[in-house]
């Protein structure tokens, strides 16, 4: 009976530290709410935001067909097959959801709040993927309670951070969860169909459903390795694959690369080989020596080895099926930071290494606890034998390899560096309340003989008495994470509290007001220049055209852009005056556009006739940079960005006149005097898009202006016609001219 009123207890206790979790993992994100008000972040969810009120305003038909003219001025950006739309799809379900029960809410807010909602589901599927891999309910809760605060998931689910991240780690954990279920007995392979569907949500949420892909396929391949494939495991992984597939395949950004892509590969090749491992396992003769057995096993596995092989030969040799090589990001997590031969994604910060100083920031004690857990998880398998005890082990060792790749990935170390914690707290308090348990019934049913006199009994407490460390110290030990993960990383980055000389403490939105400058003083067709970074908060927030943004899909515009801000300005100016209107920089110190220009001036090397080796490289981009002393170097002085953002230099007014200098002189926007109007209207003109289909309604990307050829120096062609363009507009093109023939 006792027993049962501690089972009962126990349970009580989780529940309500499983519950107060959740709602930690809500409020810790709402920090930024209530000191900055209800406001969209950073640069990315920008973007998101505006494609949310698209498909709010206009619908799936014509959201997954929206060709945005308003971004990659001028050649546009088919924002409809090149966006996973999972976060919008789900932001509008709730938004529509929450007014038809009666609670109003604008999109805003819905968007707003959106990465703390997700970030309590996380919490809550943490708990259960640790529950399903451990047995242990009490390091459920305690995994819970690490994922509600941990710096690693907080990064990316502040409220305000509407970023793809904030519900890719909701939906990676719910197909972990679900992967994991389905293997707990023979009859339960059928939830495999529901890990695809979590799978399926996965890919429309983010890019990183490649990790998740081929997490699941390498849980299943080492599980037959270790000796535990079974009918059950077949038919659930079988079904994950199909069921995910098929969902993966519905989204235009996917396309076909589920089959055609190097990083999907070994997922597929698992699945392959587990239709001729089942088809060999049930067509094996009763009463066969084990002999035989392998002697049959390696003759099938050889020839559909040779199968495959000569089967994808053929295809790619007819042109029939051809593999995409791995990507410029995904390379860079095998060779090292700077040496992917992409300086645009070399000088993004988050693709650099991790460190044990960025473990330590967003893992924090968990960086040292989590080891633990992962010697107590593989001792669990060994033990136990289950196929889902083997899975926080495999995520972990991935998991640390990625991100020791690229800090970024970090986010994917959180989950499991959480379900580790809970693992070796988990385990450890339940063992203690095991022994402490036997201990009392061994006592209540053994008495001491002698009682220890009082005397020897004071003595032993004063000798295991050990003096408290002040209270200050203990909290401030304990709340560095809490910290960090609420106030630490709830600073958006449109809007920063400052102080002034006088010690006053201001909030500085001077970006915010910039953005609201252009949307209110400046033309609607207006075309503002500025770094990609704030591509997306210019049309976002300003509601403007802009040059480039986040996206980074065409290295060669982005590149084109570079040049144009680190080349003399009156060359420049003769380029600039085709494609803007303004020119927007970010000055005033800090990580303003003189301290990326050396980024800038890298990219704009990195295009042009030959390619150049990296030593060649480092010595054209040392031209342009600051001496020892500060002083910038001749090409650096000469720069449009620099006259633009330093105030050692100034631009001529024939070439651009400042119109806007934010308040405290964060962001500054220029006037591009003596605009070419020739150049705007021929962009403007639908004739001059190279559209896939006759009546204009398709992919119909835009073209530089004629004009520009008269500068091959400064910008080079950044868009090339497809040949499936050509042959379709040619064969519209002769459609018309045979339908003329006939009237």
């Amino acid at each position: 009976m006792q027993r049962l009123i501690d089972l009962s207890l126990g349970g009580f206790v989780r529940a309500i530290a499983l519950a107060i979790a959740v709602y930690a993992a809500v409020d810790i994100r709402l920090y930024a709410v209530r000191d900055y008000g209800r406001i969209i972040h950073e640069f990315d969810p920008w973007f998101n935001y505006r494609a949310t009120v698209y498909l709010a305003d206009n619908g799936w038909s014509k959201f997954k067909t929206w060709f945005d003219y308003m971004s990659w001025y001028p050649l546009g950006r088919p924002v409809g097959t090149t966006i996973y739309p999972g976060m919008q799809i789900t932001a509008v379900f709730l938004w529509r959801v929450f007014n038809a029960i009666g609670l109003k809410m604008s999109l805003n807010d819905v968007c707003v709040f959106f990465p703390a909602y997700f970030a309590a589901v996380a919490t809550f599927l943490v708990a259960l993927l640790t529950k399903e891999c451990s047995g242990s309910g009490t390091g459920a809760v305690v995994a819970a309670l690490v994922m509600a605060i941990v710096p690693a998931h907080t990064m990316r689910s502040v409220a305000g951070g509407y970023d793809n991240e904030s519900l890719a780690v909701t939906a990676m954990c719910l197909t972990f969860y679900t992967w994991c279920r389905a293997l707990r007995t023979p009859k339960s392979w059928w939830v495999g169909g529901l890990a695809g569907l979590a799978y399926t949500y996965m890919v429309a949420a983010w890019g990183g459903y490649t990790f998740v892909l081929n997490m699941v396929g390498l849980h299943a391949a080492v599980l037959v390795l270790y000796k535990r494939y079974s009918s059950s495991l077949y038919k659930a992984y079988s079904l994950f694959f199909v069921v995910g597939t098929i969902g993966a395949l519905q989204f235009p950004v996917v396309g076909t690369l589920p089959f055609t892509s190097a990083e999907q590969l070994g997922p597929m090749g698992v699945f392959l080989g587990f239709q001729v491992l089942e088809f060999v396992e049930r067509t094996m003769k009763p009463g066969m020596e084990s002999r035989e057995k392998w002697q049959r096993r390696i003759r099938m596995y050889t020839l559909a080895f040779a199968a495959a092989i000569g089967a994808i030969t053929v295809l790619s040799a007819t042109g029939v099926y051809n593999i995409n090589g791995l990507s410029v990001r995904v390379k860079s997590l095998f060779i090292k930071h700077t040496k992917t031969g992409n300086p645009l994604v070399d000088s993004v910060a988050e693709h650099q290494p991790g460190n044990a100083d960025s473990y330590y920031r967003f893992l924090h004690f968990n960086y040292f606890i989590a080891p633990i857990g992962f010697c107590f998880s593989v001792v669990h398998f060994m033990f136990d034998g289950s196929a889902g005890a083997l899975f926080l082990p495999l995520y972990g060792l991935v998991a640390y390899y990625f991100a020791n790749r690229m800090v970024r990935l970090i986010i994917f170390l959180g989950p499991v560096a959480a379900c580790l914690v809970g693992v070796c707290i988990g385990y450890a308090i339940e063992d203690a309340l095991s022994i402490m348990r036997n201990d009392d019934i061994e006592q209540a049913e053994t008495p001491s003989e002698t009682e220890t006199p009082k005397s020897a009994k004071k003595k032993s407490k004063q000798a295991a008495y050990k003096k408290p460390e002040p209270l200050s110290v203990t909290v401030k030990r304990d709340m560095t994470k809490w910290w960090m993960s609420s106030t630490g990383m709830s600073q958006p980055s449109i809007m920063f509290k400052g102080q002034l000389n006088d010690g006053r403490t201001v909030m500085v939105k001077d970006y915010v007001e910039a953005y609201d400058w252009l949307r209110t003083q400046t033309p609607e067709d207006a075309r503002v220049m500025a770094w990609w970074d704030y591509g997306y908060q210019i049309t976002g927030i300003g509601n403007r055209t802009s040059i480039a943004d986040g996206n980074t899909w065409n290295h060669e515009h982005i590149a084109n852009l570079a040049r144009m801000l680190t080349s003399d300005e009156a060359k420049a100016h003769k380029v600039i005056r085709h494609l803007a209107d303004y020119v927007l920089v970010w000055a005033g110190g800090g990580g303003d556009d003189m301290a990326k220009s050396p980024h800038l001036f890298r990219i704009g090397a990195s295009i042009g006739s030959g390619r150049a080796t990296a030593v060649e490289m480092e010595k054209i981009t040392s031209t342009f940079g600051v001496d020892r002393s500060g002083r910038p170097t001749p090409k650096m002085a000469s720069s449009l960005l620099f006259k633009l953002v330093s105030p050692q230099g100034s631009v001529s007014p024939e070439h651009f006149r400042e119109v806007y200098t934010s308040k405290y002189r964060k962001v500054r926007i220029y006037e591009v005097v003596n605009v070419d109007e020739g150049s705007k209207a021929w962009v403007a003109d639908p004739a001059n898009r190279m559209c896939d289909n006759a009546d204009g309604t398709g992919f119909c990307p835009g073209a530089y202006p004629p004009a520009l050829k008269k500068f091959p120096s400064i910008i080079k062609p950044a868009y090339k016609v497809p040949a499936w363009i050509k042959a379709k507009r040619a064969a519209a093109k002769s459609a018309k001219s045979a339908a003329k023939d006939e009237l």
